[in-house]
């Protein structure tokens, strides 16, 4: 729900979308979110430093501070 209501629409007014691939503990202690960008988001420079910072941000203030976030 987090993602629906903080992430997508900042995604979608630039054209572009995301789906989570995968969710893992992984073995030192974070929570690992495989996403995969969407439409314009897909081919954007931005999706491997500002925006996918923006998605982890959020997730971890929202839900866990160990969230990390990798674009597949």
């Amino acid at each position: 729900s987090v993602i629906d209501a903080q992430v997508r629409p900042m995604l979608m007014m630039d054209g572009g979308n995301m789906e989570i691939l995968d969710i893992k503990d992984s073995s030192d202690g974070h929570i690992d979110v495989y996403i995969r960008y969407l439409g314009a988001c897909s081919g954007c420079a931005s999706g491997a430093t500002g925006t996918l910072y923006a998605i982890e941000s959020v997730l971890q203030e929202n839900l866990d501070s160990s969230i990390r976030v990798f674009p597949i």
